[in-house]
């Protein structure tokens, strides 16, 4: 055989051989990143429009909340008043309520709205599934989307009762949101992924309740079937995978269901569209693999004549490459090595030929850098502190965010223990989970402090697995001190009185039956004081509200004077308030204390530079003589109070049963 020909053939062999697979391979590792960066893509949109969606949901319970706590039960009879109205026009501007908000009375009676249609003030929305379930739970709730009575638009409604003091509901206030409306739920519709993907928004009964095609809200137009990925959403599935829709399309989606409700997120984008760069990578490889096994072909052949003295360079360059794929360099330093090559035979040929391969191969891995770049701005846009530890809880890498929040470089945190690095060498931070502590579905949430960082913070671990092998976790830290705040102030609005601050009647009936239990085992007395103010209307009246509201502050602090540590002094609302005495030795006792109470209150009040006169009215049950539950000696108490403002007021009576205790008439 010829030596041309032996040299074409190994010039072939070679190019085949080193060419081929490394070509393969960076196609592979190419098309696997542009497919889990589509994946992540699709997951991504879904995860943040699911917390835009909760945060939806929270800040409109909370809002509705807020207006029902705000509107005061007495003044809805004979009609909302002017300052009623007012507030809910103030409310739904400042609300963002797009469908507007309404009350009901406690049979369903439409009382008012704003925006007004007073066209159908009066009548009934008792059928509506949003009112039949506040009345059954004894709570606000969020409904089912519906067509809106009001607006004929489709809508979705939060309530929250407005009680009595007696913790009876008498109306229901309801704060409606537009479906389309684009500062509400219609921003989700609006996020795009690529050029024709979308998102949608629909409940585990299937009936789609956001939708860019406005046409198919509020149907169950996707039958068990027709979309595989969707119908394992409805059974528990989170994340992103191929699916076919409805119509056949074949789609990259994504589902997310939202916490505190029955909806499920979907995110899809036709799989042509979201993996098309991998197709343009390969065509655009293929192109170059043929062009560049042409060119090395024809430079093989001319090369043979001037093959011996420029074979040794060439070789040397064939080595140098082989050396970069074995230590996973970048082609940098085989360039000058073909540049040396200035032979314009075939080898020199040769030599330049692999000289643009190794152009193009620096251009694939630039490809790659990039998406990997691209990727870590992503990862250090979070603004929460993120941490990728392995299987021994060390740092494996570190967002921006927790480089700026705990001042360490993310190179210099690489390899430090992650407990240490939250909360110090010494590691006196709270619960850690290990590696058999987090489970294989849910991430693992806690809170705690941070050493140095004031406020309250929630860390979350999730798991990171390897085909089925437990590699490390990442944990992600957030502030959450705010959302405590709130959460207390909540709890406080519950339970304390908004006026004085002093407990109401829901913390009153708690503590009344504590104090009834723990007088059962020391086999001690305890008494009920009830107090209502005398003459406090002509306050009002003659005042206003304002020195009233003043008064009632003095009249609770001089009756928070009165009573020790274990005593209770509580506001049931109005000028009506209730003393529980605890460890009560004898009834001489008790009503040395009414006494006090009353010379207390009969002192002059100074409100606002006036001097203003009241007295009180106090009625005395005994547990447990007089009752021994809460409510029957709140009762006894009240029909007791009754008789001393039957008898002159400004003074105090026992409970004494017969005719008297079913109080005025």
């Amino acid at each position: 055989m010829k030596l041309s020909t032996k040299a074409n053939l190994l010039i072939i062999a070679t190019v085949v051989v080193m060419f081929g697979p490394l070509s393969s391979l960076m196609l592979h590792f190419q098309a696997r990143a542009l497919r889990e960066s589509a994946f992540n893509a699709v997951d991504g949109v879904a995860r943040s429009s699911v917390v835009m969606l909760r945060s939806f949901v929270e800040n409109a319970r909370q809002s509705t909340n807020a207006l029902a706590a705000a509107i005061r039960p007495e003044d809805l009879p004979g009609g909302p008043s002017p300052a009623l109205l007012v507030q809910l026009r103030n409310m739904q501007e400042t609300g963002n309520f797009g469908n507007g908000v309404f009350l009901l009375d406690a049979r369903g009676r439409f009382l008012a709205d704003h925006p007004a249609h007073p066209e159908i003030r009066g009548s009934t929305f008792a059928f509506r599934e949003y009112f039949t379930r506040t009345m059954a739970e004894q709570r606000g709730v969020m409904s089912e989307p519906y067509i809106s009575k009001r607006t004929g638009t489709p809508v979705l409604t939060f309530t929250a009762p407005i009680l009595d003091h007696r913790k009876a509901i008498v109306a229901v206030v309801a704060c409606s949101y537009d479906l389309l409306d684009p500062k509400g739920l219609g921003a989700v519709c609006e996020q795009r992924i690529g050029h024709t993907g979308y998102t949608y928004l629909f409940d585990r009964t299937r009936l789609m309740i956001l939708h860019p095609d406005t046409s198919r809200i509020l149907k169950r137009d996707f039958p068990l079937g027709a979309n595989k990925l969707l119908d394992m959403a409805l059974e528990g599935f989170e994340g992103t995978g191929p699916t076919q829709n409805t119509k056949g399309v074949h789609m990259l989606a994504g589902f997310r269901p939202v916490p505190g409700t029955s909806w499920i997120l979907g995110v899809q984008i036709p799989q042509d569209e979201a993996f098309a760069p991998i197709a343009a990578s390969r065509r655009v490889m293929g192109l170059a693999t043929a062009l560049s096994l042409l060119l090395i072909l024809t430079a093989g052949t001319l090369a043979v004549r001037h093959f011996t003295r420029p074979l040794g360079h060439l070789h040397h360059a064939a080595r140098s490459i082989t050396r970069g794929l074995e230590t996973g360099g970048t082609g940098a330093d085989i360039l000058p090595v073909l540049d040396a090559i200035r032979t314009s035979d075939e080898i020199g040929t040769l030599a330049r030929t692999f000289r643009e391969l190794v152009v193009r191969q620096q251009h694939s891995m630039g490809l790659l850098q990039q998406a990997a770049s691209e990727w870590k701005l992503t990862f250090d846009a979070v603004n929460e502190a993120i941490l990728c530890l392995d299987e021994n809880g060390r740092v494996v890498r570190i967002n921006q965010w927790t480089s700026d929040w705990f001042r360490i470089a993310p190179d210099a945190a690489l390899g430090m223990d992650g407990r240490a690095l939250m909360f110090g060498q010494d590691h006196r931070g709270g619960f850690w989970p290990g590696m058999d502590d987090l489970d294989a579905v849910r991430p693992r949430t806690w809170t705690d402090a941070l050493p140095g960082h004031e406020g309250i913070f929630e860390f979350r671990a999730s798991p990171v697995r390897l085909e089925g092998t437990l590699r490390g976790m990442v944990l992600v830290v957030r502030d959450v001190t705010e959302q405590a705040r709130q959460e207390e102030t909540m709890r406080r609005q519950a339970f304390f009185d908004g006026l004085t601050g002093l407990p109401n009647r829901t913390l009153l009936m708690d503590r009344l039956q504590q104090a009834l239990a723990a007088a059962a085992r020391s086999d001690k007395g305890l008494a009920v004081l009830f107090l209502d103010l005398d003459r406090f209307k002509e306050v009002n009246d003659s005042h206003g509200h304002g020195a009233g509201d003043a008064l009632l502050k003095e009249a609770a602090r001089r009756l928070g004077d009165l009573i020790r540590r274990n005593d209770t002094v509580a506001r049931l609302g109005g000028d009506e308030f209730v003393l529980v005495l605890t460890e009560i030795p004898n009834r001489d006792a008790a009503r040395a204390i009414a006494a006090k109470v009353v010379r207390s209150l009969a002192e002059p009040f100074r409100v606002g530079g006036l001097e203003l006169g009241i007295g009180t009215s106090i009625g005395i049950a005994y547990s447990p003589a007089d009752g021994e539950d809460g409510p029957t000696l709140l009762r006894n108490a009240d029909a007791a109070m009754y008789l001393a403002k039957r008898e002159g007021r400004s003074t105090f009576r026992e409970f004494r049963p017969g005719p008297e205790e079913e109080g005025p008439a």
